[in-house]
């Protein structure tokens, strides 16, 4: 998982597939629930900086494939912001497994 680039505005289906970093092979994800903050600051020390956070919508479990759908609002404000993905599997355990920038771009249309 990298970066995430897109335009002011944009609510579009962002998909990931979640792999074993051993084998490559994507895990299966029956039952585990994933979450998306984005934060203007890196490492944040609590949430005051939280721009917004969405749950994911499984996709495809048995191949690891899910998905976040950010609205229009959560993506009104241009800028450069931080993201970290975070999943809880049937166990009850959480990681998180991505952290990286999440940058929104002035676009033309309106």
């Amino acid at each position: 998982m990298a970066e995430i680039k897109l335009y002011r505005g944009d609510s579009y289906p962002l998909v990931f597939v979640f792999k074993d970093k051993t084998t490559g092979l994507p895990i299966n994800i029956t039952g585990w629930s994933f979450k998306m903050t984005v934060s203007t600051e890196k490492d944040p020390v609590d949430d005051t900086t939280k721009k917004f956070s969405v749950d994911a919508v499984i996709v495809d479990a048995v191949n690891g494939k899910f998905s976040f759908l950010p609205t229009e609002a959560n993506n009104v404000d241009i800028g450069k912001f931080f993201f970290d993905i975070q999943y809880t599997n049937p166990s009850g355990h959480k990681r998180t497994i991505a952290k990286d920038k999440y940058t929104v771009s002035q676009d033309i249309g309106k």
